[in-house]
């Protein structure tokens, strides 16, 4: 698996070998000049030593190699005299380092040395970066003519080792190498601070940026410095920034509305559905309205003559609450008709308190609340409200009828309202066992009933909840599990008319 280094890691090698380079470079370049500077000096210098010894052979004196043998022995030892010749104007050999048997030189530098008239200097020298060890073969051969009176009469050549210089080289090789590893000890650490400083820790801060973003922190800034291209970079991470919150914050006000679009639809939806179901309720209505109509309609009648017949007294009270019971079913059979075809309301009022008294004498004479007991929290008077009288009766009848269903024998009811400002708040409480989470989104739905087959139709609730919400209206349920059930109406208060 291939390693991938990092950016400081990358820089730091690449700033080193680079360094290093340049540094090698410069040091082999002056070390070759100075190579060279000392091999001239030194040619120069062995060049003139010779054409002296040329000029101090006398060519009358007798004999030539105890002359050359002086002079060439007063050399110096740190010149390096390998070996000698000495020949006279035929090229024959009249004295040499190691006798007379010894062979010339170099015959080929001899002849050109004759014939040119100056000395002849042959340099054996490999480049420093050809080799590295010091070799015999570096070495000079001068080789001088020795002329009289403008007439060549001889020649002498030596061989020098050039072995000191190439020892003062690989000295000043070594030093070099020395000096560069020094030099760049010393300069890479301040390089490395510098990179640091400028590169390195603004792009890890644009880095823990950018991982913070991926964690979906977008209020973080980066602090705008360094060199230009840094502190660009880190301006255009802040304009990001402040894009992505920017539509961060419009995504978010988008899907609030999508949410609220949403929970319009679905509202819509079930609207639709309790109007489907209304529709069926209408029908049936209208088909029963003509059966039920006629014999309520009788009932009322022969009551109001009863009544009118019997004297005061405990039969006439029976026979007054037996007509308002009658006139009663007389009207929800006239609401059932209103639902198939709803007339115009001329928003008739109501006085709360005295509806829920009434709700609750009328409950209490029929004895539909012996098994509960029934706590009264409302005031004598409470501001009228925007919803006809029967409707807010039959609406707080309903409630309290399950209210006793949902209660065990013995339990208490809480019928109270209260001022709210704005409205008036009625509300019915039971403790019984509660609605389950499963059946509480639908009770308010038509023909659907959590009640024993027999008990009930489904109807009640969806009926309380219809007329409220035509009255403006809202009907609120709030339940617990073995806490009770509570049943909210928020009604509007009847506004005064400005003359």
């Amino acid at each position: 698996m291939r390693i991938i280094a990092g950016l400081r890691t990358e820089i730091i090698l690449n700033l080193s070998l680079l360094m290093g380079g340049a540094l090698l470079f410069a040091g082999l370049l002056l070390l070759r000049l100075t190579e060279r500077e000392l091999l001239d000096q030194r040619v120069g210098s062995l060049t003139d030593a010779m054409t002296v010894v040329a000029r101090s052979l006398e060519p009358e004196k007798e004999p030539r190699s105890e002359q050359a043998a002086s002079l060439l022995g007063a050399f110096p030892a740190r010149m390096l005299l390998q070996e000698w010749v000495v020949v006279d104007r035929n090229m024959v050999p009249v004295a040499t380092s190691g006798g007379d048997d010894d062979l010339p030189i170099s015959n080929l530098k001899l002849s050109q040395a004759r014939f040119a008239g100056h000395p002849v200097v042959r340099v054996r020298y490999p480049l420093i970066w050809r080799t590295f060890g010091i070799s015999s073969d570096d070495s000079v051969l001068v080789t001088v003519p020795i002329v009289r009176h403008s007439v060549f009469t001889g020649a002498v050549q030596a061989r020098f080792s050039l072995r000191d210089v190439r020892q003062r080289v690989f000295n000043a090789q070594r030093f070099m190498l020395l000096y560069v590893l020094l030099y760049a000890g010393v300069l890479v650490p301040f390089a490395v601070y510098l990179l640091n400083r400028t590169i390195i820790r603004p792009v890890r801060r644009l880095q823990e940026g950018t991982r913070q973003v991926a964690a979906g922190n977008l209020e973080r800034a980066l602090p705008v410095e360094g060199p230009r291209e840094i502190a660009d970079l880190a301006r255009s991470f802040n304009v990001m920034m402040g894009t992505l919150e920017a539509s961060r914050e419009e995504t978010l006000d988008y899907i609030v509305s999508l949410q609220q679009a949403n929970g319009d639809l679905q509202r819509a939806q079930q609207e639709l559905i309790r109007s489907e179901k209304m529709a069926s309720v209408g029908h049936l209505a209208a088909g029963m309205a003509h059966e039920i109509g006629n014999p309520v309609s009788a009932m009322l009648g022969y009551l109001e003559l009863l009544k009118a017949e019997l004297p005061a007294g405990r039969q006439s009270e029976i026979a007054e609450r037996s007509l308002a019971e009658v006139a009663r079913i007389d009207q929800l059979v006239k609401d059932l008709l209103d639902y198939a075809a709803p007339a115009e309301d001329e928003s008739p009022t109501a006085a709360p308190s005295e509806v829920l008294a009434e709700a609750a004498a009328l409950l209490e004479h029929q004895g539909a609340l012996t098994t509960v007991r029934l706590a009264e929290d409302f005031p004598p008077s409470l501001p009228p409200v925007a919803i006809s009288r029967h409707k807010l009766l039959q609406v707080m009848i309903n409630l309290l009828l399950n209210a006793r269903d949902a209660s065990a024998e013995g339990g208490t009811i809480r019928l109270g309202g209260s001022d709210e400002g704005g409205g008036v708040r009625l509300w019915v409480a039971d403790e019984g066992e509660g609605i389950g989470e499963e059946t509480l989104p639908h009770i308010f739905d038509p023909f659907y009933t959590g009640k024993p087959p027999g008990k009930g139709r489904g109807l009640g609730l969806f009926v309380c909840h219809r007329i409220v919400e035509e009255a403006g209206g809202r009907i609120e349920v709030h339940s617990r599990k073995d806490r009770g059930t509570t049943f909210t109406v928020q009604l509007n208060k009847v506004r005064d008319e400005v003359p």
